[in-house]
């Protein structure tokens, strides 16, 4: 290239003292001029770059393809301004890569190509951009990390509001559960009270009577009075039975025990014992046949004993009660029928609770326990039952018992 003259001089200034690297190369890539801040960015002595091919500027992984890239633009050369959709690395004379910026333009002379490049190393700015990718990499840690930290302290609260849900809960149960043992011990005192007082009193005149009967010929008043003292006495050690069985059932003292027994048989000894109660003309007829079972005896006996009891309390003279046996596939079906009283629709929901009397059974005898008692020993069974009620014709309770348990 020919020296400087005077008219170029403010060229050359602006040359040496731009404040971007310039470079310009000839067709085949040689480098014939670079100013000395592109000689001072890529680390060389001012002049050191003449001679040299451009690739000697490029990382050594891309400078085999930058050939290529090169002859295509001189190929078809284009103005190119700085930075647009590039991405690029300068290699410095110890070989560290930096990135860099580049606008390209070119010009003939004497019909050769010529192509000039503005370089400008932008290694502060990717630093920043690193800072800046950094920071928003820690304030995205730090946002994920305290997002974090609220859904735990989020969940902690609403366990925490839960719990008092739960214990809010539990505590009105408990207060529910006091009230109705409170209930329950009020209708039990008057319960006892009630059902005590009228057979004790019964005692008491029968024995007074029976002191004044002293003569053979009064045997038959003292018998009487004998008998009912014995009723009176059974009545209250079924009252008693039901007191202790409900209380043995609540505290978790009684499990079934089943061995193999026949139902048939059973239900027959259960009738046979029955039979010395039954008031006067009533009769208990029951299903004949034969199946063995897995079932506990003495609490199929109570469930039985309780059910004909009442069938019995509460059908008149002369009435028949009928005991049916009917097996299906899955299960055993006894059902105690009754030509008693009646339960009425208001009162068959209530039927099966602790203390219940129906309305209509207040004068007769009874502590309202039995059937309560008799759905526990039949859960202890894996059993149910159910009822059937007309007032004034009677009542048939159906026990449902699974084959196997």
């Amino acid at each position: 290239m020919e020296p400087f003259n005077g008219a170029d001089i403010s060229f050359e200034t602006i040359f040496n003292h731009v404040n971007e690297g310039v470079l310009i190369v000839n067709s085949s890539g040689k480098i014939l001029l670079a100013n000395p801040k592109l000689a001072e960015m890529f680390g060389y002595q001012d002049n050191e770059l003449d001679g040299l091919v451009v690739e000697k500027l490029i990382p050594s992984v891309l400078a085999h393809r930058h050939e290529q890239y090169r002859n295509d633009y001189m190929k078809n050369p284009v103005r190119r301004p700085m930075g647009k959709n590039m991405s690029l690395h300068g290699k410095h004379k110890t070989g560290k890569e930096f990135p860099i910026e580049i606008s390209l333009s070119y010009y003939n002379s004497n019909n050769a190509l010529f192509v000039i490049a503005f370089i400008i190393d932008i290694s502060d700015r990717f630093d920043q951009q690193a800072k800046i990718h950094r920071m928003n990499s820690e304030l995205k840690s730090l946002n994920e990390s305290l997002e974090k930290k609220v859904a735990e302290r989020t969940l902690v609260l609403k366990e925490a509001l839960h719990e008092l849900e739960v214990s809010r809960d539990e505590l009105s149960q408990a207060l529910e559960n006091e009230k109705g043992l409170n209930e329950l011990k009020s209708r039990f005192i008057s319960t006892a009270s009630h059902e005590f007082r009228t057979p004790l009193s019964t005692i008491l005149s029968s024995v007074s009577l029976i002191q004044k009967y002293t003569t053979t010929d009064d045997q038959d008043k003292r018998e009487r009075h004998i008998l009912k003292v014995k009723n009176a006495v059974s009545g209250l050690t079924e009252i008693l039975n039901d007191f202790l069985s409900l209380g043995k059932l609540e505290e978790g003292k009684m499990a079934a025990k089943p061995a193999l027994h026949d139902v048939f048989i059973l239900i027959k000894e259960v009738v046979s014992d029955i039979n010395s109660i039954v008031r006067s003309g009533q009769t208990i007829s029951y299903s004949k046949g034969s199946f063995e079972m897995m079932i506990d005896r003495q609490l199929l006996r109570n469930v039985m004993f309780n059910l004909l009891s009442n069938a019995i309390k509460f059908s008149p003279e002369g009435a028949v009660i009928d005991v049916n046996i009917t097996l299906t596939d899955d299960e055993v079906v006894i059902a105690v029928k009754d030509q008693g009283i009646g339960i009425s629709d208001a009162d068959m929901k209530n039927l099966f609770g602790r203390f219940f009397r129906a309305a209509n059974a207040v004068a007769i005898p009874g502590t309202g326990l039995g059937l309560n008692i008799v759905t526990k020993y039949l859960e202890l069974m894996q059993g149910t039952i159910t009822c059937t009620s007309e007032l004034n014709v009677g009542s048939t309770f159906y026990i449902y018992l699974p084959k196997t348990n």
